[in-house]
């Protein structure tokens, strides 16, 4: 095929910085040069979807409550295993919003009924199971 009728995409997984090839007689075929492991979510994502199963996203928390603190408005529903609030790494002030994980599922689940549209030092929460973090792309950098 002519140069013309072909296009520069970039190449379908993330595991290398390149581009494909694709003409219109090889774009079926395109998925079959994929190898499976970049088709499929890694083995350690998926790991750490089980191990966050009891973990909760806490937003609209206030701007000066503490990992402590966060950690104690939730020791009512069991054992907490970490209680983080999130700060922004470059002023060092709260971004609003923590993480509690508890040992038990059940406790989570427990927690997130009760907790979720409650106040936290005079503010309402919200409160939600953790959702995985996607992996990140490489930026490049040194």
């Amino acid at each position: 095929p002519a140069l013309s009728s072909a296009f520069l995409a970039p190449a379908p997984h993330l595991l290398t910085r390149s581009a494909a090839l694709v003409t219109p007689s090889n774009a079926c075929n395109l998925r079959l040069a994929v190898p499976q492991a970049a088709r499929t979510q890694p083995r350690a994502m998926a790991l750490r979807m089980q191990e966050d199963e009891a973990k909760l996203f806490v937003g609209g928390i206030p701007w000066a409550l503490t990992s402590e603190d966060l950690k104690e408005a939730f020791e009512e529903f069991g054992a907490v295993k970490d209680a983080k609030v999130v700060y922004d790494r470059d002023t060092g002030r709260s971004r609003g919003f923590g993480f509690v994980e508890f040992n038990e599922k059940e406790e989570a689940k427990e927690a997130c009924d009760a907790m979720d549209g409650s106040e936290i030092g005079g503010r309402r929460v919200n409160v939600n199971f953790a959702q995985p973090r996607p992996p990140r792309q490489d930026r490049g950098g040194y």
